[in-house]
């Protein structure tokens, strides 16, 4: 077993779940709920339901009240915790300041981003191709979830030297278009989130494929159980090296350092 497992896709407040089987997620059940799996850092963004798919103009107020309540997850949660901030390509300047602001106070993650959620489909539009400009020049890592894939590559195309992680990996389709981008754009990781090695054989293919510096490990909790997740990286034929790297050490390179 990793002696240190980090989640590189979590999402503390959210509150999704709710509607199907009713599970009230608090901020200490979030952190035991993952702790009694064996990971001891959680990355990623606040979402929860009464900010999905409200009028774009209203994002201009939510983007910093979403990242206010990720800098107070961790002021709770201390290094447990590594808080995602919220963009908006919608609001290319307003996003920048919060950039600027965020990293001031040490971070370094942008998202999980879900676009579908806030009104915008185009990573590689001019507004959030800027937004993404000034990320790259503060080396922060920008995890997005997937877009369509002429639009997936435009952005990795676009931005060579930016710490890019698209989401899920092949648990919303698309898994031989990532097996591509991987291939073709060296600086793009995903990671396994959400379904993203219900196939088996999954990640024993994509190493195979790409290698394993690139590949992190994710839950998409409470969205999803972090055992299914955990569960399906220990079934497949992994070596101790690269079960490190997935599990721990390639977030790590890109957070930590």
């Amino acid at each position: 077993m990793i002696c240190d497992i980090i989640d590189f896709h979590t999402h503390p407040l959210y509150d999704f779940h709710l509607a199907t089987h009713g599970v009230a997620i608090d901020l200490q059940k979030f952190r035991n709920d993952l702790l009694a799996n064996g990971i001891n850092h959680a990355c990623g963004s606040v979402l929860y339901r009464a900010v999905n798919n409200q009028a774009i103009s209203e994002y201009e107020k939510l983007i910093p009240q979403l990242n206010d309540q990720a800098i107070a997850v961790h002021d709770l949660l201390g290094d447990f915790y590594i808080p995602g901030i919220h963009v908006h390509p919608a609001f290319v300047d307003l996003s920048c300041r919060e950039i600027e602001r965020c990293h001031a106070k040490g971070i370094r993650l942008i998202g999980e981003l879900v676009p579908y959620m806030m009104g915008w489909q185009a990573c590689a539009s001019p507004g959030f191709l800027e937004i993404m400009t000034y990320a790259q020049e503060l080396d922060m890592t920008v995890n997005i979830h997937p877009t369509a894939i002429p639009d997936m590559y435009a952005l990795s195309a676009a931005l060579p030297k930016l710490k890019l992680v698209w989401a899920h990996l092949s648990g919303y389709g698309g898994f031989a278009d990532h097996l591509k981008i991987l291939k073709k754009y060296d600086h793009v990781c995903f990671d396994i989130s959400a379904y993203g090695t219900v196939h088996d054989g999954t990640l024993r293919h994509t190493i195979d494929q790409v290698g394993y510096e690139r590949i992190l490990f994710g839950s998409d909790y409470p969205g999803i159980g972090p055992a299914a997740d955990l569960a399906a990286v220990y079934h497949e034929k992994l070596s101790s090296a690269e079960l490190e790297a997935i599990l721990s050490t390639n977030a790590r390179r890109l957070l930590m350092t």
